[in-house]
């Protein structure tokens, strides 16, 4: 799953990737957490817009936590996610993700080029408020280790199918990322406090290295 990440990317770094025009000042998030506004890419009519939505949807009919990511695997077909994944798909902006390996070990990932990360996500329009859910896959090899489930990250190239493609163009973008793309290293459990949010949160632990699954790192793991 993705339950923290961060979102550092200016409106420059934005416009270049997306295309989009965001004249507002974007501050830099290092602790994006469920139930929080992000800036998600959204299609609107035939126009690629930025806009500010809420992480997770409420609880109902009897759930108790939020829902804050969907399965690839099952997002086209369950009721919760269908309609969404039909008409109304997002791209969470990203810059990294957090994920535990246990309770107080929290790593942080990024792209090895340090690019911005495009999360596949869904959006929800709940009455006057925007929420959105991130896709999920498997996670590749090593990231498995560390958890079961990565965010579903697009290519270069491949926003205005899933903002603006039919279902079968969307569904084709569902892959697993190699773990290869990634480098992740262990940072200060300080990060599990919500109400943190500063760059010394991505600051990897002192004396442990960074990680990347183009090298053997097995005995770390073990």
């Amino acid at each position: 799953m993705c339950g923290r990440f961060t979102s550092t990317a200016s409106p420059e770094e934005l416009m270049r990737r997306f295309g989009v025009i965001i004249t507002e000042n974007l501050g830099p998030r290092w602790n994006v957490a469920p139930s929080q506004s992000a800036t998600v890419i959204i299609r609107d009519g035939l126009q690629t817009a930025a806009i500010n939505a809420e992480w997770g949807l409420r609880p109902v009919g009897g759930r108790k936590t939020m829902l804050i990511n969907a399965r690839m695997e099952t997002a086209s077909e369950k009721s919760t996610f269908s309609g969404a994944f039909l008409h109304s798909r997002c791209i969470v902006v990203a810059s990294g993700w957090y994920e535990w390996s246990a309770p107080k070990t929290p790593w942080y990932f990024q792209l090895c080029n340090g690019d911005v990360i495009a999360m596949a996500g869904l959006l929800f329009r709940c009455g006057t408020k925007s929420r959105f859910v991130i896709m999920t896959s498997a996670a590749d090899k090593k990231l498995a280790k560390i958890h079961h489930r990565q965010p579903l990250v697009l290519g270069n190239g491949d926003e205005e199918d899933w903002l603006g493609g039919a279902a079968d163009r969307a569904a084709a973008l569902c892959k697993i990322k190699p773990a290869s793309c990634f480098n992740w290293y262990r940072v200060s459990p300080d990060v599990g406090k919500v109400a943190l949010d500063h760059p010394e949160l991505v600051t990897p632990l002192e004396g442990d290295p960074l990680l990347s699954a183009e090298l053997d790192h097995s005995d770390l793991f073990d």
